[in-house]
This record gives C-alpha cells, structure tokens and sequence, in this order.
C-alpha cells in the first residue's frame, strides 16, 4: 500500500504540472513544473518525506540510467563536436564569464547607488 500511496503523489504531481503546461501553452517541461509541485509539497507539509520514499528510493538508484540517452547523443555526435569545438568552448567559457561580470556590475552599481542616498 505504501507503493501505492507514494506513486499516486509522485503521478499526480506530474498530471497536474502536464495539465497546466497544457491548459497555460507553455514550453515549460511538464516534468521539471512535477518536481518544483512536489518540492512545494514538500517543503509546505502537506507531504511527508516517508510517503515519497518507498517509490523514489529504487528510483533514486537507477537516476544514471535516465542518463544515458544524453551520454549516447554525445558520443554520436563526436564528430560534429570535434568539427565546432573552438565554437562550443568559446560558448561554455565566454558566455558563463560575461553573464557574471554583467551580473556583479549591476549589483555594484546598485550599491555605489544605495550607499549615496
């Protein structure tokens, strides 16, 4: 019965998060709006860690398994990416990089701004 129970709140909370990326047209990923629900849920008290656990335990010990369809895109794509890595290294160091100068530049300007008035 336990099963059940945790199932059922795991399950309902990724039918309503579908129900609403349907019923507002989102792009939002139904799955991710499920577990943001869930830890809403969670952190309110209106669920209990123990009714999750007997469901997402066994889940929890298969999580790489979800994984590898991403890792298999990867390595079919080895040569595409070889092809582009100066592209894809800029992207991963430049964009990171300038998003956290811009983001501190705006907070010290916000500051240099609160502590003149």
């Amino acid at each position: 019965m336990k099963y059940l129970i945790s199932s059922v709140i795991i399950l309902t909370c990724l039918a309503v998060a579908k129900f609403l990326t349907t019923l507002l047209q989102s792009s939002f990923p139904a799955p991710l709006l499920g577990m943001v629900l869930l830890l809403v849920l969670l952190l309110t008290g209106l669920v209990k860690e123990q009714h999750l656990k007997p469901t997402a335990s066994p889940l929890l010990n298969y999580m790489p398994l979800f994984f590898i369809p991403a890792g298999v895109g990867i390595i079919e794509h080895l040569g595409l990416i070889s092809q582009n890595w100066p592209l894809l290294l800029t992207i991963f160091i430049v964009v990171p990089l300038s998003s956290v100068l811009i983001i501190g530049a705006v907070i010290a300007y916000f500051k240099g701004r609160e502590n003149d008035s």
